[in-house]
């Protein structure tokens, strides 16, 4: 028994014995998730598995449904593209005209960015298309490559500063245009605080891997540009011009860092890595409810893994041996549904196993 959309399960009441348990459930395990209070009435039954009118585009807990969470992480990742874009253009012009090495450094880096992100909002794009016979399982995986592919790609960038500052440390050439290069860099960490903010609440709505990904190396831009600031400041001032090769190498040694820590988002959901601790929890006090009430007599072999913004979950149940097939296959959708009510937008397969002694 599989998870399906909850427009489908909406459509489909009789999978759902006592929806307002479910819900309240819900918000019990979530209780910082609330609906928006700005956003206009839904549809009954759009994106909420008790088949109420709520927030449009949202689903139990507040959570986008999937149309829209596919549009917000698009939207998110071309503004990121767009933004990167001009960041680049802004840094390589001001370093260029003062002569600093690190502000250039820092513009290849938001170059990269513009590379990446608008890599991401291709794959988010193609990673929320429906399954199809070659992808049964649907595309969400697209976004993880996506995410490794920004690991290597701003880790190959990192390398090419680490040279130059190197070079530069070695060759050190004075400064000029310091108002430039000073506004420049200033200009630079104001935008890129904006855009991590902004990328920061997209990944919390969508559960993206992309857009989380791109957070989190915009995030480490925030400070290199401030870096870069303080460095190029202190060149003016002393006219000490090594102080510009030192910036390249940290800037370069930062950025290293922030790829390894995307290659590690990446690898993690490539490799079927176990959801969080705190979300296996979730669905495991969730099946206990249902034990507890006498639904069903226990569950074994819970396993759940990632993949992109999709979570699959996998578990056994157990129930009487001498329980009617009908009847079994209605606890079986209920315990589905307890899990999607933790967990909406998750892929549940549920097995029916006959109650043991010792379960596997």
């Amino acid at each position: 028994m599989s998870g399906r959309s909850p427009a489908a399960r909406a459509a489909d009441p009789g999978a759902l014995p006592d929806p307002g348990a479910l819900a309240d459930a819900a918000a019990r395990l979530d209780p910082d998730a609330r609906p928006d209070p700005d956003a206009e009435p839904g549809p009954a039954g759009r994106g909420d598995p008790a088949g109420r009118s709520g927030p449009a585009g949202r689903g139990a807990g507040g959570r986008l449904d999937p149309a829209a969470r596919a549009r917000a992480a698009l939207r998110a990742g071309r503004i990121a593209a767009a933004t990167a874009g001009g960041l680049a253009l802004g840094k390589l012009v001001a370093g260029q005209l003062g002569h600093s090495m690190a502000v250039t450094a820092s513009a290849v880096d938001s170059l990269t960015d513009l590379f990446a992100s608008s890599a991401n909002a291709l794959a988010i794009q193609l990673a929320h298309a429906a399954p199809d016979r070659s992808h049964p399982f649907g595309h969400a995986k697209i976004e993880t490559l996506a995410t490794a592919g920004q690991g290597l790609l701003i880790g190959g960038s990192g390398v090419y500063l680490l040279v130059e500052g190197v070079r530069r440390l070695l060759s050190p050439e004075p400064l000029r245009l310091a108002a430039v290069t000073l506004g420049a860099m200033a200009a630079a960490a104001l935008v890129t605080a904006a855009l991590v903010a902004y990328l920061g609440r997209v990944a919390a709505r969508t559960g993206s891997s992309a857009i989380q990904a791109d957070a989190v190396h915009y995030r480490t831009d925030i400070a290199a540009n401030l870096a870069v600031f303080v460095g190029v400041a202190v060149t003016y001032a002393t006219g000490f011009t090594r102080v510009d090769g030192v910036l390249s190498i940290a800037v370069a040694i930062y950025i290293l860092t922030s790829a390894g820590a995307l290659l590690r988002l990446g690898v993690r959901d490539l490799i079927d890595t176990s959801a969080p601790e705190e979300r296996v929890r979730a669905i495991e006090a969730a099946l206990d409810a249902l034990r507890a009430a006498g639904e069903i007599l226990g569950h074994h072999a819970l396993r759940t893994r990632v993949a992109g913004h999709t979570l699959f979950v996998d578990v056994h149940i157990e129930l009487p041996g001498d329980i009617p097939l009908a009847r079994a296959h209605a606890t079986g959708d209920r315990a589905r549904d307890a899990i999607l009510a933790v967990e909406p937008d998750a892929e549940v397969l549920v097995h029916i196993d006959v109650e043991r002694d010792e379960p596997a």
